[in-house]
């Protein structure tokens, strides 16, 4: 699991970038090259100061994910279910708790390669998928497959999938336990004491 999360959050730092890129798979093509540019240059920095890695998963992995849709997503039911109350706190935790994970996952980057699959147009104009895969030097290629919609505010990720494991999907499942057994606000909740766990 430790693995697939720290794929994960690299995968997902690839897709940050401008909005006024063009297309998803140009905009996934150029913001990755800066990605790693990134990583590497502060490679020394990011690994003793988790405070940096949250700043830089803030600054170019943040905006660029539609986080309601994707809480939307994760909750199914239960977000039809949930008050306006309930759904802005589940939203922010869930936003606080993927930055976390990223964040500390950042810090396993080690130099990876990405290469870039043919992707078949999404019959929805709004819609895309960005199919590419994570190159290792010690075992085979990881595909990462991006789902991301059009906004008024350009092109934003609400899915990854991993070796055919989906962000949402995984998500969906696990909470959709916690709700059942202990409710939305439970949950909500263990999210928040999580997320202000220092480290």
């Amino acid at each position: 699991m430790r693995r697939l999360i720290a794929i994960l959050a690299l995968g997902l730092g690839l897709v940050a970038g401008s909005a006024l890129a063009g297309a998803p798979e140009a905009l996934v093509r150029e913001t990755t090259e800066k990605v790693l540019q990134t990583l590497e240059q502060n490679k020394e920095l990011l690994q003793k100061e988790p405070e940096a890695v949250q700043g830089l998963v803030s600054e170019l992995v943040l905006p660029h994910f539609d986080f309601e849709l994707m809480s939307r997503l994760v909750l199914a039911r239960n977000w039809r279910e949930a008050s306006p109350e309930q759904r802005q706190r589940f939203v922010e935790e869930f936003r606080q708790l993927l930055i976390r994970t990223y964040g500390t996952s950042l810090q396993q980057y080690s130099g990876q390669k990405v290469e870039f699959l043919p992707s078949k147009p999404d019959p929805d104009p709004k819609r895309a998928l960005v199919r590419t895969q994570i190159l290792q030097s010690d075992g085979p290629p990881i595909p990462v497959d991006y789902r991301l919609r059009e906004t008024e505010e350009g092109w934003k990720v609400f899915d990854v999938t991993i070796e055919g494991i989906s962000l949402v999907q995984n998500y969906r499942t696990s909470f959709a336990s916690e709700i059942s057994k202990d409710g939305l606000d439970a949950l909500i909740e263990r999210l928040r004491q999580r997320n202000s766990r220092s480290g």
